[in-house]
């Protein structure tokens, strides 16, 4: 028997505070059941009271955790914590239907302090879905649709020569070479800045504008998610030395917001025709008087996204390319047997080489299947309430789409863990039965962006 205070008992304030509780705790399930009208949640592991499923919700390496959740609980999976609902998607299927087919329900993107702490505001990948998201994507768009893109060829080709030639006198600087490359390409075709080989000053700038989005994603995304006041913790204090790289990453990120920009603006005055750049040619349309201050900050965003996003993430995507032919020289050897065949040994590959060389696009379409640049994909959230197959969906309820799952399930990709360029071709033809990864890893919905020619925003904007 619980025994209380006699003066607890005698203070009619105590009823009232106990009263309050249990009024506002029933109302919560009386309306939580007209909401969710008897239909059950999806399934997943079992909640524990307050916290959730704080105890099972993987940290290292997550896509790894929710696929082997998803193993025992199912492709469709909720979890929760501290009252915020997840839906993991673990099914090419489901992240069609609920991703694709409902994208009017699901486009919307959490709201977070990560990307604000991170300097990564300018960052429509991350802003809500609105009019004000919409000005950005169209304006990014415009510049990098299919009919724009052959526009950037000449630069493309150009850096990328240096690169080979500087790649078979320095192997060992493959790394190195490999970020002046993929930096280079997008600071000039942005911008139209030409970067040195050895000047290292934009390569770092732009690698510090993105460390602190690297930073909260992958080391301390758990904690500012589900106690945003640590975010106010000095960075003295133990344990807060985020605080230092969060720092460090806006100064970088308000450089590539500014002075880039600047440049392009004075280089673009007295440019004839032809292309100059992609600021160049977004000034451009605004006259003479140039663009408002609404479209001005919106080209800035655009155009430090596009550095940004291609800097990285194809940086990484190249990185993985080269790896998974140093592992396997079998491929390296088809590779080459189809490089001298058709292009033969007096020239170099070009781009309108590409659809006659199929066993090379095939090793792109491996590539990016085998190695996930971004294995969960940047997460949805729903508007409505919504129904699937019988669960019930709650309005708020994020979902990620486990992309690295799909990317590697043995179903749709027999030997999953197998480089096999082989498995997307079929009578010297490129296999259109088969998956393209490319539906997947380039984001889903209205966010989608497929990359139509560098330089490539690997992302789901």
């Amino acid at each position: 028997m619980l025994l209380l205070p006699t003066s607890l008992l005698d203070n009619p304030g105590y009823f009232v505070v106990i009263f309050a509780v249990l009024a506002t705790y029933l109302r919560s399930i009386i309306k939580w059941r007209a909401r969710a009208r008897g239909r059950p949640l999806p399934p997943g592991p079992p909640r524990l009271p307050i916290i959730g499923n704080m105890l099972v919700m993987p940290k290292w390496k997550p896509w790894l955790g929710f696929r082997e959740l998803s193993d025992k609980y199912g492709p469709i999976m909720y979890m929760e914590v501290f009252g915020k609902p997840m839906i993991v998607l673990n099914s090419p299927d489901i992240m069609n239907e609920l991703l694709e087919k409902r994208s009017a329900k699901s486009s919307r993107r959490i709201e977070t302090p990560l990307i604000p702490l991170a300097g990564q505001a300018f960052n429509f990948a991350f802003m809500q879905y609105g009019q004000w998201w919409r000005s950005h994507r169209r304006m990014f768009w415009q510049h990098f649709q299919p009919a724009k893109v052959s526009d950037y060829w000449p630069v493309q080709r150009e850096i990328i020569r240096k690169f080979l030639a500087k790649l078979h006198d320095t192997p060992s600087d493959l790394q190195r070479l490999i970020q002046y490359n993929v930096t280079a390409a997008t600071m000039k075709v942005t911008y139209g800045i030409n970067i040195d080989e050895d000047e290292n000053k934009w390569i770092t700038v732009v690698d510090d504008a993105f460390a602190g989005l690297r930073v909260v994603t992958i080391s301390v995304q758990f904690l500012l998610e589900y106690f945003p006041l640590v975010r106010h913790i000095p960075a003295w204090f133990p344990g807060a030395g985020f605080q230092k790289s969060l720092g460090k990453a806006r100064g970088p990120s308000d450089y590539m917001l500014d002075v880039p920009f600047a440049m392009a603006r004075e280089n673009a005055q007295g440019t004839g025709s032809g292309y100059s750049s992609v600021v160049a040619d977004i000034l451009s349309r605004f006259g003479a008087q140039g663009p408002d201050a609404e479209n001005e900050q919106i080209a800035r965003n655009v155009a430090a996204i596009a550095v940004e996003g291609g800097s990285d993430t194809t940086y990484s995507t190249i990185q993985g390319i080269f790896l998974a032919l140093s592992l396997h020289p079998d491929v390296q050897r088809k590779a080459q047997a189809e490089l001298d065949a058709i292009i033969g040994p007096h020239r170099l590959p070009d781009f309108e080489d590409r659809e006659s060389l199929v066993y090379i696009d095939a090793i792109v379409k491996e590539s990016i299947r085998w190695h996930n640049v971004v294995p969960l994909g940047v997460g949805h959230c729903i508007t409505e309430d919504d129904e699937f197959q019988g669960y019930f969906l709650p309005a708020g309820a994020v979902l990620v789409p486990n992309v690295w799952s799909v990317m590697h399930n043995p179903q749709i990709y027999p030997n999953p863990e197998q480089f096999n360029p082989d498995r997307f071709i079929r009578d010297g033809k490129l296999d259109t039965s088969v998956l393209d990864p490319a539906s997947k890893i380039f984001g889903f919905g209205r966010r989608q962006v497929r990359p139509s020619g560098p330089p490539q925003v690997m992302s789901d904007m």
